[in-house]
């Protein structure tokens, strides 16, 4: 599998290389749109590079980081036909869990664009487990807050 990978210059991205008639040397060709570039390998570019002495480097966009022992905080809820009756369904909820992070696909697109890495949001074990504690009790709070609401206004009526 080819890795999608760009040279990155300060003339812009390598989009080829032509041949300049009058002189037999080749041309390097450049642009500023992404989509426009050459993809290489990392061997290939850096051997272009080399070759062709330009000052740039090899740039993977969609490398990925590895997340190990990360947690998130999540809603979860049982998904599925295993109800007996519609009265179980009615009264399910959904409650914040920690969930292990997988791999996240962190770009470096995306990490320009929101200034932050996917996996840097994982916490540990305990954190996540207690910002979820935290999160339970707050839509617990917010729940009785309402079922307070609702028993003043049947009271008012």
């Amino acid at each position: 599998m080819k890795a999608k990978n760009y040279i990155c210059t300060a003339k812009g991205f390598v989009k080829g290389t032509s041949l300049h008639e009058p002189t037999k040397t080749t041309l390097v060709e450049y642009t500023e749109k992404l989509r426009e570039a050459k993809q290489f390998s990392t061997k290939s570019g850096l051997q272009f590079l080399e070759r062709h002495g330009i000052e740039g480097w090899v740039w993977t966009p969609y490398a990925q980081d590895p997340v190990r022992d990360k947690y998130v905080v999540k809603r979860v809820r049982k998904y599925g036909f295993e109800y007996d009756s519609e009265d179980e369904r009615r009264d399910e909820i959904e409650e914040w869990q920690p969930v292990r992070m997988f791999m996240a696909h962190d770009s470096d697109v995306s990490f320009l664009t929101s200034k932050k890495l996917q996996s840097d949001e994982g916490m540990g074990f305990e954190e996540a487990k207690a910002e979820a504690l935290r999160r339970n009790t707050e839509m617990l709070q917010e729940l009785m807050n309402k079922m307070d609401n609702l028993k003043t206004q049947k009271e008012n009526d």
